[in-house]
């Protein structure tokens, strides 16, 4: 690889096909260096879901062994049923926590019920309504589980999974959606027996429809498409006040085959827009990789290409989903690990702080040593993390066994035994929280928990088990957010009002 050079591999599974396009970003920009593609196995998937992991893992090490494609980073699209995808519109009472505001959203779907719903969401981040509109995307959790279990078996470095929507319009941003400020752009994918709608509007993501369809002769499935056409062109015309009278519809069928004529029936159909059909194998003529010196005979998947882009910081108008998470990933990520080693050290800072100063500054000593671990990653750090956790449990247990000498340093209050609720607070914390901060106001009975967590269900997790404590009446959710700069981790604030009981009761 040439010097400056940056590397990426988007990996496309679908129903029927295995696409890779592995693209370098360099002073040229983006050029497509390998594409390739396989058929998935039979018996692989099933309905749109992966029926076995195994046989489908060894189909991806084969495609990416023989095509010679070593990639540290790669992107995954998701595959899962039923996925639901749609603009949510925050209450103008802005919720204090939009994670859980959210989550309880996804829950409310019907395609979803009785499922262990996974979701991940973003903020439209531009246009008229900035800041003030959610888009969700939500599926089975169980079906993520298998497309984890497949990447981590295939040996892959995945650093995000997303659906495929959002890469299409990554890699038709340039060419069909930038600067488009007169007129509405409409992108229609149908693959399999779904058909999906997104309109963008002044280069924002504005409106997403999924539908199903049914199996029928491709005349018929052309009539359906134009009828959904149909319906949110004048969704816009009667309902949106500002919306542009021009449109620009790009049809794209994945897998699905279509009359020869489905791009003149469609113009038929629909009045006053322009339109153009295409299929999956040519989309790859209006992704920024159109202009590669040698494309050959493999034809990219604009999906694979899309899902590429996202790992060299080629974005869709910042809009990031991403259900590859920590905690999905702990089978193979040492940054997991080191967050389990952290978050005990960090759970015991809170009680060595306020015992005596010598063995507060060991701890931190030792909590430097693990911040400089994590930025090396290296393997031998998990044995040495190990081994300092011991020696601060030995710690954290002498200071438990005397809780008086503790409470008389500590000393706020006789009604609280500050020792039996830290030490309580430390054996609740699951594996996947880390605290890093500890807030009480004298006579408050409150606690202030802040940290971070692996994904939301962690947290939800923690007050659940916080709940369970005799040392506290309450424990509630203050606020939870993603955080894109810590590699998704999710910040969380928790309120928790302490048990008044004396202590030599």
């Amino acid at each position: 690889m040439k010097t400056g050079t940056k590397t990426a591999l988007g990996i496309e599974i679908s129903e029927t096909l295995i696409n890779m396009a592995l693209l370098e970003k360099g002073k040229d920009g983006v050029q497509l260096v390998r594409a390739a593609s396989t058929p998935v196995p039979a018996g692989a998937i099933k309905n749109g879901s992966i029926e076995d992991a195994e046989i489908l893992s060894k189909a991806i090490k084969e495609l990416k062994a023989r095509n010679k494609i070593r990639a540290r980073q790669v992107a995954v699209s998701l595959l899962a049923r039923p996925v639901v995808a749609q603009i949510i519109e925050i209450p103008k009472q802005v919720p204090t926590n939009i994670g859980q505001f959210v989550q309880n959203e996804g829950k409310r779907c019907v395609a979803l019920s009785g499922m262990d719903v996974a979701l991940d969401f973003c903020r439209v981040s531009s246009g008229p309504v900035a800041g003030k509109r959610l888009f969700m995307v939500a599926t089975d959790g169980q079906k993520v589980a298998e497309l984890v279990k497949t990447c981590i078996r295939a040996r892959l470095k995945v650093k995000v999974i997303e659906p495929p929507l959002l890469a299409y319009a990554r890699a038709f941003y340039d060419k069909k959606i930038a600067g488009k400020f007169d007129c509405n752009v409409l992108i229609v994918i149908l693959q399999n027996n779904t058909l999906t709608l997104s309109v963008f509007r002044k280069q924002t993501l504005d409106f997403v429809r999924t539908k199903n369809v049914s199996e029928e002769k491709p005349e018929e499935i052309c009539q359906q498409i134009a009828e959904q056409i149909n319906a949110i062109v004048r969704f816009y015309d009667f309902e949106v006040a500002d919306s542009a009278k021009k449109w620009e519809v790009t049809v794209v069928t994945d897998c699905v085959g279509l009359s020869k004529d489905a791009e003149e029936s469609l113009r038929a159909k629909v009045a006053n827009v322009a339109l153009e059909v295409t299929t999956a194998e040519n989309a790859w003529q209006y992704t920024p990789i159109a202009g590669s010196r040698d494309i050959g005979t493999e034809k990219p998947s604009p999906v694979a290409v899309g899902l590429a882009l996202r790992l060299l910081n080629i974005d869709a108008g910042n809009l990031k989903i991403n259900f590859w998470t920590p905690e999905s990933a702990e089978v193979r990520s040492v940054k997991k690990q080191l967050l389990v080693a952290a978050n005990i050290v960090a759970a015991i800072l809170v009680i060595m702080k306020v015992t005596s100063g010598g063995l507060a500054l060991w701890a931190e000593r030792v909590n430097q040593r693990i911040d400089y671990k994590k930025q090396t990653e290296l393997p031998e750090a998990t044995n040495t993390l190990l081994r300092e956790r011991d020696r601060l449990d030995r710690q954290i247990k002498q200071l438990s066994d005397r809780p008086n000498h503790l409470s008389n340093i500590l000393g706020s209050s006789d009604a609280v035994d500050w020792a039996k609720i830290l030490n309580d607070i430390r054996s609740r914390t699951p594996k996947t929280v880390r605290i890093t901060g500890l807030r009480s106001k004298k006579g408050d009975f409150k606690i202030y928990l802040e940290g971070l967590a692996l994904s939301y269900k962690a947290v939800d997790m923690f007050v659940e088990m916080l709940n369970k404590s005799q040392c506290l009446n309450s424990v509630s959710v203050m606020e939870t957010e993603r955080d894109n700069d810590l590699d998704g981790l999710v910040r969380y604030s928790i309120n928790c009002l302490i048990t008044k009981v004396e202590k030599n009761s």
